[in-house]
């Protein structure tokens, strides 16, 4: 077994370890000795006795006013181990609670017009990218306010959209124009489903586990973000007993690939 390599597992610097090691070898000794033995400088020598005396490894006395350092029995480190233990176990339900409380909080951002809005989609596709890689998607809104509102940046979109492999899927209502729906199954890894009720509002809202967002498409676009995971996990329920109850829209004209 490799004894530096294990020592410096157990949280030892490298000199550390020397140092240690030819205090055992050496049995109760002074700090020239060390130095000799450990081959380092004696400052090092001394800041690392220091350390190994501050974590019981070490222990000094005066023999005839001169000091004198030697190892500790090895059973220390499990006493040490068995420490640490205690104070992980002890700290761990305040973390939790920490956990907990972060992924409460809410944050909310507004963005607005063009510049908001494809900053909004690459965010999205960022943080698809963490989970499932599928951005889903839910509203009412013509598909031409999408497409008005992306404007040129479209290609970018479908490229940053196969970049990093990130799907879409979609419900839209039955009455949204056969054109948009066309154009969107006809796109590469997604699903689009409609419904005959419902949906009246006109907005999206894409959702991911992190982030939520809402697009309202007034004479300027105005976009929600919302940042809570419960919240976004309330919203996957919802798309998800949508999905359930929504039509497959095959296109005529293409068969989009799809992703499971």
């Amino acid at each position: 077994m490799d004894l530096t390599k294990a020592l410096e597992t157990l949280g030892l610097n490298k000199n550390e370890v020397k140092v240690y090691l030819a205090l055992l070898s050496l049995g109760l000794t002074q700090a020239g000795e060390i130095v000799k033995k450990s081959k380092l400088h004696r400052m090092i020598v001394y800041n690392a006795l220091d350390k190994l005396v501050d974590l019981k490894l070490a222990s000094f006395v005066y023999v005839k006013n001169i000091k004198k350092f030697q190892a500790s029995n090895p059973n220390i480190f499990l006493d040490l181990i068995s420490e640490k233990e205690h104070l992980v176990k002890s700290i761990i339900p305040e973390l939790q609670k920490l956990q907990k409380s972060a992924e409460e909080e809410l944050e909310v951002k507004i963005l607005y017009g063009h510049s908001g809005f494809i900053s909004n989609l690459e965010t999205l596709v960022k943080i698809a990218t963490r989970y499932d890689k599928i951005m889903r998607i839910l509203g009412g809104a013509e598909g031409d306010c999408f497409y008005s509102a992306v404007a040129d940046w479209y290609r970018n979109y479908v490229d940053l959209l196969k970049k990093y492999k990130v799907a879409k899927w979609q419900i839209s209502p039955d009455s949204t124009s056969k054109a948009f729906k066309e154009k969107f199954a006809c796109e590469k890894n997604t699903k689009l489903k409609t419904l005959k009720i419902g949906l009246s509002s006109p907005t999206l809202t894409r959702i991911t586990p992190e982030m939520v967002s809402i697009e309202i498409y007034t004479k300027e676009i105005v976009i929600i973000q919302i940042y809570n995971k419960a919240v976004s996990q309330g919203y996957l329920e919802s798309f998800e007993l949508l999905w359930k109850q929504a039509t497959l829209y095959q296109s005529k004209k293409h068969v989009a690939i799809e992703i499971s």
